[in-house]
């Protein structure tokens, strides 16, 4: 398990003489994450940023049995004050079934949360996000811990940095660079298209995160984008 999460044996992190980073995910379950990614992407219901994080993180709560629950300052911390919105929108295109309005799924609290469904999710057909209880739980962890990060928080970053954070995040190398050494980072064009964002804007939302020490460096030229993540959020990248 060390090996598969820190991405090599124990001992030292290759090239820095630091210790093995351990990781929220192992790599399968980083593939598995990025299959999340990818399935949120080719299906948006709308090209607006807030509501395909709404969507993906909706999804990673409902994806083993079509159900999830859910309180009302979760969503608020997801989507800030696109919130009611963004859940409305859902309703309304019934890709998201609440047991009451809009309106009480923003009050829930944790001692009463609202149980959801999605219909895509539900039911004999084939489940496009098929995962066993451990992976599910795993992978909605790791998406709340990055758009929960309390640096992004702080930063009130949007929806568009907050889907860059975890794009990054789900394509590192041991070491917290970008994309693989043979690809020259992430092709700029796939990482703009699933942050619903121009190519040309993906450099000014990557300052962000520099900003908010999400990443620690950063480069758009060339059709990639390259940089690393900030050692502080190291735990959280999912390993290609």
């Amino acid at each position: 398990m060390h090996e598969n999460r820190g991405g090599q044996p124990a001992g030292t992190l290759a090239g820095t003489g630091g210790p093995v980073v351990e990781r929220l995910l192992t790599r399968q379950q980083a593939a598995r994450a990025r299959s999340v990614l990818d399935h949120v992407a080719a299906h948006a219901l709308s090209p607006q940023a807030e509501v395909r994080l709404a969507v993906l993180m909706l999804a990673l709560r409902a994806a083993r049995a079509g159900t999830g629950n859910v309180v009302g300052q979760e969503i608020t911390s997801w989507l800030q004050g696109d919130a009611e919105r963004v859940l409305q929108q859902l309703v309304a295109a019934d890709w998201l079934r609440l047991p009451g309005t809009v309106a009480e799924a923003m009050a829930s609290m944790p001692e009463h949360p609202t149980t959801f469904s999605v219909p895509t999710l539900l039911g004999e057909q084939p489940r496009p996000l098929a995962f066993g209880k451990t992976t599910r739980a795993r992978l909605s962890g790791w998406a709340q811990k990055v758009v929960g990060d309390r640096k992004i928080r702080k930063k009130k970053l949007d929806s568009p940095a907050r889907l860059l954070a975890l794009y990054t995040a789900a394509h590192i190398r041991f070491d917290g660079r970008l994309g693989r050494p043979e690809d020259g980072g992430l092709h700029l064009d796939e990482a703009a298209a699933f942050c619903t964002l121009p190519a040309e804007h993906v450099a000014a939302h990557a300052d962000l995160l520099v900003a908010a020490d999400w990443l620690a460096e950063i480069d758009t030229a060339g059709g990639r984008l390259r940089g690393r993540l900030s050692e502080r959020v190291l735990p959280l990248g999912g390993l290609l």
